[in-house]
């Protein structure tokens, strides 16, 4: 069985909470719509949506399904969304400008709501909660070899009142088992925090290089990994699995601290060979190099799907029509990242 794995920033955030609710459920929402036609066009059977508003009532996923992408395009009977740390009070003066702020910089992930920039799931495949991780609540101090943040001096940014309360993922990190076929495959999902708008101690740019080093501990099978539910250890040895994202880093452009996403594609059990590519990112930046592998307006590869060495991948690509497709004006009327997917042979187990 071929299966299309897809993941997309849809940059479907809005400035106060409940905006995006209000207005999807008017049914117009123009950025909505074209982001519902480029995965018509895409047709994925598993889809993680990235920087999409967590509700806990869900009302804007249903609203997105009943109102956008259903009328197109084949439903997506499960869903998986859960809460993030955008915009949740932290108490405390993360960003050391002597204020403590309910929101923004100071909250335990950047966001002015709780809920903002959040994650949410869909599949045509059954997804067992039972079998699925969360750790949303992991703090970065318990994090193996934790690159904190230093001051100009040389003293720790994050003092210890900080550091009990501050977790590792500005989001979440998400492991979603998901069965296909009678198998069961792990669907690992994260929004590392940009690695930049911060200063010289480099705070955002060291937790995006732990978010995504992360992922390499949990492959690791690292027993210092604890889970919502307080369950330790990574991804047993041999399971399947699929890493997603808009990981906000690349190894070769941009401002990341490249050993957290270095680390993550040269681990011998990720297959990071074939690299997903357009046509329209080579014809946006057409001097620049590896600009086909841009998923991004800002011109860098930083959204991923990673599959383990196991899975076959058949086909790939960022769905990044150039000028001569008539479905280019998608592109720039929904986001300012692009739809990454790749197609994998997923036998039964």
């Amino acid at each position: 069985m071929v299966v299309r794995v897809a993941t997309f920033n849809t940059a479907l955030s809005r400035a106060n909470r409940g905006d995006l609710a209000r207005s999807l459920a008017s049914q117009n929402d123009r950025q909505a719509q074209c982001i519902a036609q480029i995965i018509k066009e895409v047709s994925p059977d598993i889809l993680l949506l990235n920087e999409f508003d967590y509700d806990g009532r869900g009302l804007s996923l249903e609203s997105f399904q009943t109102h956008y992408v259903s009328p197109i395009t084949d439903v997506y009977p499960y869903t998986f969304i859960a809460p993030v740390n955008t915009g949740m009070p932290s108490g405390r003066d993360l960003n050391k400008d002597g204020v403590v702020s309910n929101s923004g910089s100071d909250a335990l992930g950047y966001g002015f709501f709780p809920g903002q920039y959040g994650m949410a799931m869909l599949s045509r495949f059954p997804i067992k909660e039972n079998l699925s991780r969360t750790f949303q609540q992991f703090l970065w101090k318990d994090f193996p070899d934790a690159l904190l943040p230093k001051n100009a001096v040389g003293d720790d940014w994050f003092d210890l009142g900080d550091l009990a309360v501050l977790p590792l993922s500005s989001k979440s990190h998400w492991d979603i088992a998901i069965e296909i076929d009678g198998r069961i495959v792990h669907f690992l999902c994260s929004h590392p925090t940009p690695p930049v708008f911060d200063g010289a101690e480099r705070r955002n740019a060291c937790r995006n290089h732990d978010e995504i080093r992360f992922w390499t501990e949990y492959l690791n099978q690292n027993q210092s990994l604890y889970d919502d539910c307080g369950h330790i250890g990574g991804l047993a040895k041999g399971a399947s699995f699929v890493i997603l994202g808009d990981l906000n880093a690349s190894v070769s452009e941009g401002d990341s601290l490249n050993g957290g996403i270095g680390g993550l594609l040269s681990h011998p059990r990720v297959n990071s060979n074939v690299i997903p590519s357009s046509k329209g990112s080579k014809e946006y930046s057409p001097n620049v190099v590896n600009a086909e592998y841009h998923t991004a307006s800002w011109k860098v590869r930083a959204d991923y799907v990673l599959s383990s060495v196991d899975l076959a991948v058949v086909d790939s690509a960022v769905f990044w029509p150039d000028s001569s497709d008539s479905r280019s004006v998608l592109v720039t009327q929904a986001s300012d990242h692009r739809l990454v997917y790749l197609d994998l042979s997923i036998k039964d187990s």
